[in-house]
This record gives C-alpha cells, structure tokens and sequence, in this order.
C-alpha cells in the first residue's frame, strides 16, 4: 500500500490557505496604513508643539509665524519645498508642514502622499486642539479607506497643499 495524499487532499488544503490569505490581506495591509499614521499622529502632535514654542516666542517672520525647518525639532526626511512653495519635511510615505507653511491656520499638517489624505492639528469650535482628517480626493482619485473611521479621528477641513 502507498502512502501519500491525493489530488484532491492537495487541492483542498490550497483551497483552504487561499480563502485564509484572502481574508487575511486585507486586514494586515489596514494594520500597516493604520501603522503608518500612528508615527504621522506622533510627529505631528510634535511639530505642532514646538510650532507653538516658536510662535509664543515671537515667530520667525513678520507675522510671527514659525517655518517648519525654524522649529527645534528634527522629523526624519528631507526638507523640500515643492508642495506648496514653503519648507516642508518630506519621508517616504508623509510630507509635514508647520502653522505658516501652506495654508497658515493648522499648527501643523501632514500629507498622506498615496492617497492625498491629510492630517491637521488645529483648534476646534470649543477651542480645544484636536487632529481632524482630510480625504475628499481633490488632487487624485477617492482615498481607498474610510481614514477618520480607521484612525477613529474626527474629518474636519485643512489644507492638503
């Protein structure tokens, strides 16, 4: 008598560790976004800090304003201005603006390169700070994620750049 497994056993198993990683997928590849902006949130919580530091210390402009490479901090990436035309810090996946960079009313934003989602530290209607998300799709196609809900963060409106 043979031993081994047939066709069919074969077959079946394939069948089973595809439905597996099928279902799998998906939820690994929201856990690495979901990853991702956590350090985003973290950053940004960060520069929108220091960015007010240096605005109670005066700013650095005429409007006492702070630049987000004038800041005492430093993001990992490189400093870039090809967003908006004002400093920026660039990394593989985000880029962070400080308060007067773009649109000047957030202490801090970061863009979501992939997708065109963007994340602001601002004030909200009571005048506590919050972070609000930002997906309408304006530069591209609709982000693939449901971003406020996956971040359990509130949408609210910022300038994406």
């Amino acid at each position: 008598m043979k031993k081994g497994f047939t066709l069919i056993e074969l077959l079946v198993v394939v069948l089973i560790i595809g439905i597996l990683s099928a279902v799998a997928l998906p939820q690994y590849q929201k856990a690495v976004t979901k990853a991702k902006f956590t350090e985003a949130i973290t950053n940004l919580k960060t520069i929108a800090e220091a960015d007010k530091v240096c605005q109670l210390g005066g700013g650095t402009d005429k409007w006492g304003q702070c630049s987000i490479t004038d800041l005492d901090i430093t993001i990992p990436g490189t400093e870039t201005d090809k967003y908006c035309g004002d400093p920026s810090i660039e990394t593989k996946d985000f880029v962070y603006w400080a308060s007067s960079d773009c649109c000047g009313y957030a202490h801090a934003t970061v863009l979501y390169k992939k997708e065109d989602v963007c994340l602001c530290y601002d004030h909200n209607d009571e005048g506590n700070e919050e972070i609000t998300v930002y997906s309408d799709g304006v530069i591209s196609t609709p982000p693939s994620y449901d971003y406020a809900k996956l971040l359990n963060l509130p949408e609210g409106s910022c300038c994406c750049g």
